[in-house]
């Protein structure tokens, strides 16, 4: 196997039939097998918590990927996220290809000149690094209870992204170069009113003021000019002369928003070098985010937002016949990570060959995640009908439950039906023993069509959920959409999973 890998990742090799689409990766009967074409189009893996999900078909599918040589981004909300997939590394030969991102390595991704500096004819454009800040401030949003559909609410972004473009493009212009500190000084240091420009004191300590004189000096192509004459305009301009309520929301938004990232271990990991990066996925490494959630809190969910981003847009510029191997994006516990931008992620990534997978306990999961309004359901069904290959465990949630049943669908069925109705005057003569002729009792039988669920909703709670009870089987419906399974000649298939036999060596 580990022979096989280290051939494979050579450069040398072009060997595009080694990931071929109908090759199988996972037999889910002896004629139904998970194909990578299957992967490529996402995967969902909703189950309780103890339903077995992460222990069955969550390893199952990863171990699966991982022997078939894919790179992948692994995000984690559990602190035993980062050795579990050391564990499965180790189990699948990976073990060489495993790179653990946190403070306690020397793995740092400087994310902004890494947008700044790439290959590509989009290197390094505005809105491209401006967007990275959005991301980052959807997060915000959701966690301190934002985004609650105010009527400004609207304008509030819109300002908060010209104050980001600006300042990106002064740094830019002045220093060739783009870092979290210099943009926070630079916002916090632009004048606050016309009169600020005639102090001397102001203009020796501005650092606003310091990049637009250097960028006036520096030799620019007539685009530059152009977009240095927006930027001068904005902070000599229209900045200072906005209401000081104005200025003072639109700049604390900024500085709340890049403040995670301007200090302590976030500082460290992203604001200084760079020494892996999205496109090492593609050429076979595991990244591993190890910044978990339950235990970082915002700053980890901050930090893998980032990654992710990073990691899709990165993903979806590569050139396949250049770059052919398939990567994964796996996220447990994934409502911690969504964004609006999955939805659009998730509807052309598989020409980018990235194989999402997805794990929750239910369908509101995201719908909370993603806003809980309507617009939230509208954007978790969108998501969620673009992963074609959906896991479904024991659950308790009545509302997933109804979800998976209505997604499974309904069809024709027939009922019995009878009825036989006895006279009560025969009864009476009969039962005195006396046998005159009476009228006779009357019976019926039939059959009704009716559309019924295929799969009622409570079946979703029988199944089993592994552990010493069920000897180690964890139950699942599978199910693919336009696709119909051979061993149940249907769109779903029940399926079986063998937990991993404990391991005496391990503290789990």
């Amino acid at each position: 196997m580990r022979l096989w890998f280290r051939n494979a990742r050579s450069p040398h090799v072009a060997n595009r039939r080694l990931w071929d689409l109908e090759q199988s990766l996972w037999q889910w009967t002896r004629r139904d097998a998970w194909t990578l074409r299957n992967a490529l189009e996402g995967t969902l893996i909703l189950g309780a918590t103890g339903s077995g999900k992460s222990s069955g078909s969550g390893r199952t599918l990863a171990l699966a990927m991982l022997r078939a040589g894919f790179g992948g981004l692994v995000l984690t909300a559990k602190p035993d996220e980062a050795r579990l997939w050391a564990d499965y590394c180790r189990e699948a030969g990976r073990s060489a290809d495993l790179v653990t991102f946190n403070a306690q390595n020397e793995f740092r991704f400087n994310f902004l000149d890494h947008e700044l500096q790439r290959a590509g004819s989009g290197a390094g454009l505005t809105e491209n690094l401006v967007n990275l800040f959005a991301t980052v401030l959807e997060v915000a949003d959701r966690n301190t209870g934002g985004g609650s559909g105010r009527e400004d609410e609207g304008y509030w972004k819109r300002a908060n992204r010209q104050l980001c473009r600006n300042a990106v493009d002064a740094l830019v212009l002045a220093k060739g170069r783009l870092t979290i500190p210099d943009l926070y000084r630079l916002v916090v240091s632009a004048p606050t009113s016309p009169e600020q420009f005639k102090s001397p004191e102001w203009k020796e300590r501005s650092f606003c003021l310091h990049c637009l004189a250097e960028a006036d000096k520096r030799p620019k192509s007539l685009a530059q000019q152009a977009d240095f004459e927006l930027v001068a305009d904005y902070f000599m301009l229209e900045f200072p002369q906005l209401s000081d309520k104005t200025r003072s929301v639109i700049v604390s938004t900024f500085t709340s928003m890049v403040d995670v990232l301007n200090r302590g271990v976030l500082r460290e990991l992203f604001c200084t070098s760079t020494n892996v990066q999205p496109e090492d996925a593609a050429q076979g490494r595991i990244l591993v985010i190890d910044l978990p959630v339950k235990e970082f809190a915002e700053v980890g969910q901050f930090a893998q937002v980032l990654w992710k981003y990073a990691f899709q847009r990165t993903l979806e510029r590569r050139s396949i016949a250049d770059s052919p191997r398939p990567v994964f994006l796996w996220a447990d516990e994934a409502q911690h990570f969504v964004t609006s931008y999955d939805m659009q992620f998730q509807t052309t990534c598989r020409a980018a060959r990235v194989a999402t997978v997805l794990l929750s306990q239910n369908y509101s999961n995201f719908v909370a995640a993603l806003g809980g309004s309507e617009k939230g359901r509208a954007e978790t069904d969108s998501l969620l009908a673009n992963l074609n290959t959906k896991l479904l465990h024991a659950n308790g949630d009545p509302v997933t439950n109804e979800w998976a049943a209505q997604l499974i669908g309904r069809s024709r069925q027939f009922l019995a039906n009878s009825s036989s109705n006895q006279n009560p005057e025969s009864l009476a003569m009969t039962s005195v023993g006396l046998h005159w002729p009476m009228p006779a009792s009357s019976s019926s039988a039939g059959f009704s069509e009716t559309y019924e669920y295929e799969l009622q909703p409570r079946e979703f709670s029988l199944l089993r959920t592994g552990g010493p009870a069920n000897c180690g089987i964890v139950d699942a419906v599978l199910f693919q959409s336009g696709r119909i399974f051979q061993a149940s000649g249907r769109t779903w298939l029940p399926v079986a999973f063998q937990q991993a036999a404990p391991n005496r060596h391990s503290k789990r």
